[in-house]
């Protein structure tokens, strides 16, 4: 009896959890068109559906937890607890600023006694949903900077200590004032990610995940180790629009890792090829792991600026781990991939994806809304998909995407709308720039050093937290310590952006191929080196950009980007090299060193060309060649 009780109510939340959300996204529709006024009444109803749809899902989430009964139950009914008093001084308190919009918007900063009161629960209430859904440590680190506004003043570093607020200002700056602290990038959620995410779930409900497998076998019929290919070019496809590594990973990695496994590879390495492809998705455009639309609010820019920016870079990662790959597999000597190629499935759900995904680049290209080219996507695709015959989605697939779509969309509201106080804190106290010099008096005066600096620190502060927040975090800490070295500021922003994705995946933390470790079953420990090696020859790219900033200039680039590209090729040969002792041939230790001396070279002509480095780079290169390729392979000396 109470098992058929919480089935229905597990049915009534889902029920209203879809139809709340339906209504959501309607309301956004009509936004997007211009028939709704983008008013801080509407920013105020966005985050009002969001929390009550974070408190629904949450519902969902706790009764499948009750039901698998894989957590101790102190720990289920604990997550109860916090569900339930985050919901029920959220709701209330996100009703209530809506109603009182207006009002509050014309006396900001001077609010009454209760109107703080209820923003102080609205703050709280946020951050209890936000702990349920994405866990103590991202919450924690934004309560300690919401504590750090209220009270600075009390720190005892001169440099970091604050004036002394009032606690009207702060609370102006935090869950009152309606385009600042919870509200900031709920406006980037309502007008920029909310139907891209639809429309990358669409995709998935009409087949894309089938089709971009079955172009993944395709190319992996023809190279060594192709069993990995369906992973890099399916997870790196489907993560690129839906923008989350380790859901990606769980998504994908059901279909690729077994694949691998079967063909050869370790459970650790297939692992590791699962979670660095779902992770290189983050970094290409058109979504960037919904950093990019951050990226362009910090700087004022078009979002497809920052989208056509990443393009280059991100061609360099997928290169960099596909010689990483081959240079693995044919140390171990994985064969190609012999699986019969589904022609049909690519004949029938290729057009539903190029089509509907070539209007919405050709409206981002055009600089329409990312939300605007993201309707029309879902709207092409719904048509063009009625025409994949045997392959067309059912009603029941459709609502199944939609459902997943809403339930992303969601979380990823919730959380931005939870960082908003701590990006604001940041912003408002000016505590990026006090950190800035406090790691200026910490650091040598050297623009690789600053930038080797910010590479360990934005590795350490992204570990655990999802890639926008990761990068959030990094970008408000480091970006104008490294600008103080010369740096561009979007030069900056990519330079943490890619370090913030890139800790996903680096111990302790890992959580990328600790997701990746579940699904091979291979080891944590094993998987995460696996996927460091990988992520070796990627590591060069940001350090890159930074000293050739014309990499994140397309489309606008001369023929001088040539030699760079060409340069990072080679370095990323010679680290695969040096990982994975196989560079056309075997390799032996004095082989690995010389990759080792050759990398070195190829890195300090990157960032400080001169003929004699240029010398020693093609000198070096070509001893480890002659040595591998003519006395090995030919004359056989060796």
């Amino acid at each position: 009896m109470a098992l058929m009780t919480i089935r229905n109510l597990d049915s009534i939340i889902k029920i209203l959890f879809s139809s709340i959300g339906l209504g959501l996204t309607i309301y956004i529709a009509f936004a997007t068109f211009g028939l709704i006024s983008n008013s801080k009444v509407h920013y105020a109803n966005f985050v009002m559906s969001i929390l009550v749809l974070s408190a629904l899902y949450g519902g969902i989430i706790w009764i499948d937890e009750l039901q698998k009964d894989k957590k101790p139950k102190t720990v289920i009914y604990v997550r109860l607890f916090i569900l339930l008093v985050g919901s029920a001084l959220a709701l209330p308190s996100a009703i209530w600023v809506r109603f009182n919009a207006v009002r509050l918007d014309i006396i900001h900063p001077f609010f009454e006694d209760h109107d703080f009161t209820i923003g102080m629960a609205l703050v709280v209430g946020v951050l209890l949903l936000n702990w349920f859904h994405w866990g103590f440590l991202l919450t924690a680190l934004i309560s300690l900077t919401i504590i750090y506004f209220f009270f600075g003043e009390y720190v005892p570093i001169d440099l970091l200590q604050l004036p002394g607020y009032d606690a009207n200002f702060v609370m102006n700056y935090l869950g009152l004032g309606l385009s600042e602290g919870m509200f900031w990038f709920a406006r980037v959620c309502a007008d920029n990610i909310y139907f891209l995410i639809i429309f990358a779930s669409l995709l998935l409900g009409i087949g894309m995940l089938k089709l971009v497998i079955e172009v993944g076998k395709s190319v992996g019929n023809r190279v060594s180790g192709g069993a990995a290919f369906p992973a890099i070019v399916g997870s790196g496809i489907v993560a690129s629009v839906m923008g989350q590594a380790v859901a990606n990973v769980v998504l994908t990695g059901r279909l690729t890792i077994p694949m691998m496994k079967d063909r050869g590879f370790s459970p650790n390495m297939a692992g590791a090829i699962e979670a660095v492809a779902s992770t290189s998705g983050q970094i290409m455009p058109p979504v960037l792991g919904l950093a990019g639309f951050i990226i362009a609010v910090f700087l004022n820019v078009p979002y497809m600026d920052v989208a056509l920016a990443g393009f280059i870079p991100a061609l360099l990662f997928l290169a960099g781990v596909t010689i990483g790959v081959l240079s693995s597999a044919k140390r171990s000597q994985i064969p190609k991939l012999n699986e019969t190629v589904d022609f049909t499935v690519i004949k029938r759900l290729l057009p539903s994806f190029v089509i509907s995904f070539g209007v919405v680049l050709f409206l981002l290209l055009g600089y329409y809304s990312p939300s605007y080219a993201g309707l029309w996507g879902i709207g092409v695709a719904l048509v063009v998909c009625l025409f994949q015959k045997e392959h067309k989605p059912s009603l029941r697939d459709l609502s199944h995407s939609f459902y997943d779509g809403l339930t992303l969309v969601t979380l990823l509201s919730l959380l931005m709308i939870a960082v908003g106080p701590l990006a604001q804190t940041f912003q408002t106290t000016n505590l990026a720039q006090r950190l800035g010099v406090l790691l200026s008096q910490i650091v040598p005066d050297s623009k690789l050093l600053i930038l080797i600096g910010a590479m360990f620190v934005s590795l350490l502060l992204g570990m655990g937290l999802p890639t926008p927040v990761a990068y959030l975090v990094v970008a408000l800490a480091l970006v104008p310590f490294i600008m103080n070295a010369g740096v561009d500021p979007l030069v900056a922003h990519f330079f943490v952006f890619y370090f913030a994705v890139f800790s996903t995946l680096t111990p302790p933390v890992a959580v990328s191929a600790l997701a990746a470790a579940k699904v091979s079953g291979g080891s944590f420990f094993g998987t995460a080196i696996e996927g460091m090696k990988l992520m070796l020859t990627t590591f060069i790219i940001p350090f890159g950009f930074c000293y050739h900033p014309q990499l994140l200039q397309f489309p606008n680039v001369g023929l001088d980007i040539l030699p760079v590209i060409v340069l990072l090729l080679f370095i990323q040969v010679s680290l695969s090299g040096l990982c994975y002792g196989y560079l056309f041939a075997y390799l032996t230790k004095l082989d690995r060193w010389l990759c080792l001396l050759w990398t070195i070279a190829g890195l300090y002509l990157l960032g400080s060309y001169s003929l004699v480095a240029l010398g020693m780079f093609f000198l070096l290169g070509l001893v480890l060649f002659v040595r591998v390729l003519i006395i090995r392979n030919r004359l056989h000396f060796l």
